[in-house]
């Protein structure tokens, strides 16, 4: 049933349409009654409609109708932030497996330079005693400091060279 103005409507217009009474000997005319009847139904309905204009024009109902827009606009941004988050959630995840792909590409290049490192210090320790030992022998042959200061400057030069390259080489 139809509330008004928040009271629930007890009779309708339908109801007193088809109410039947009990026949008596002596009565009422029947017809006349039911006429009678339509008419009030009729009457009934037409009030009805107009108080449900006149609460449409109140502003608690359109208080009540923004409010109920409203909410309902509160509802789809929600809705929309949601998936929102659940977006940023999704990308902070692939970022985070990003940043770890990275961390370890990154430990497996500092590994490798590490080695490359220890190579070419190896690499340059056996290349050290070869040097000494051709100063020597170039330094006992001619007899001057000058010859093997710049020999010496040289094989590290050279050195130097081939540990380079074989440190290029390995990479």
């Amino acid at each position: 049933m139809k509330n008004v103005q928040g009271r629930k409507v007890k009779l309708r217009p339908q109801d007193i349409r088809t109410k039947e009474f009990s026949k008596k000997l002596f009565g009422y005319d029947p017809d006349e009654v039911e006429a009678f009847l339509i008419e009030v139904a009729n009457a009934y309905q037409e009030l009805l409609k107009e108080i449900e204009s006149l609460r449409v024009k109140t502003p608690e109902y359109k208080t009540e109708k923004l409010v109920e827009k409203a909410k309902k606009e509160i509802e789809k941004i929600v809705q929309k932030k949601l998936e929102e988050k659940k977006e940023l959630e999704k990308q902070k995840k692939e970022l985070e497996l990003e940043i770890e792909k990275l961390k370890l590409a990154q430990k497996q290049f500092f590994d490798r330079l590490k080695m490359t490192i220890l190579d070419m210090t190896r690499i340059l320790e056996e290349l050290r005693p070869n040097a000494t030992g051709k100063k020597e022998e170039r330094g006992s042959g001619t007899g001057s400091e000058g010859s093997t200061q710049g020999l010496s400057e040289q094989d590290r030069g050279g050195g130097r060279g081939e540990a380079e390259n074989q440190g290029n080489s390995s990479s």
